[in-house]
């Protein structure tokens, strides 16, 4: 074996290395999305009920990625005045490994009880945010604009 063929090899694995790192590099200052899921509203459900009770909520997704945890849940409700009000969720977060399936979850949201008064009757819609931990930063993933997040206050 002589000098050059070894000095070629040494090119061919460091030219390899540095097109791995420039490519990573590239796709992270693009900001290329890698989703955590993929939601799918058409199995979203939530019951119609007066603002003082409880309502049933039923929503579906796709995950995508293992490697982010959940760092936040925040459920809101947007009345039919438009006003934005605080929901509490009966559970804290979500959990399950990614898949090529869709996961229902269900779960059921509440108004406190000093503040139900505050919520206009009629069509509302639920909003959410969830806050991911993943290993490029906190990633905020929000419930889709759906016809089926909506529902009666009476």
């Amino acid at each position: 074996m002589d000098i050059e063929s070894i000095t070629k090899g040494i090119g061919i694995v460091t030219a390899t290395f540095a097109l791995i790192g420039g490519s990573y590099t590239l796709y992270d200052k693009l900001g290329i999305e890698d989703p955590i899921l993929k939601w799918s509203p058409k199995h979203f459900e939530i019951s119609s009920g007066p603002a003082t009770g409880e309502f049933k909520v039923i929503v579906a997704r796709e995950k995508l990625r293992d490697d982010c945890s959940v760092e936040n849940f925040k459920l809101e409700v947007r009345d039919s005045e438009y006003i934005v009000h605080p929901a509490i969720p009966s559970i804290a977060k979500f959990s399950g490994p990614a898949n090529d399936k869709i996961d229902k979850f269900g779960y059921k949201i509440s108004f406190d009880k000093h503040h139900a008064s505050r919520v206009a009757k009629g069509k509302a819609t639920l909003l959410a945010h969830i806050d991911y931990l993943c290993p490029e930063g906190t990633v905020v993933v929000n419930y889709p604009d759906h016809e089926n997040l909506t529902f009666n206050i009476e």
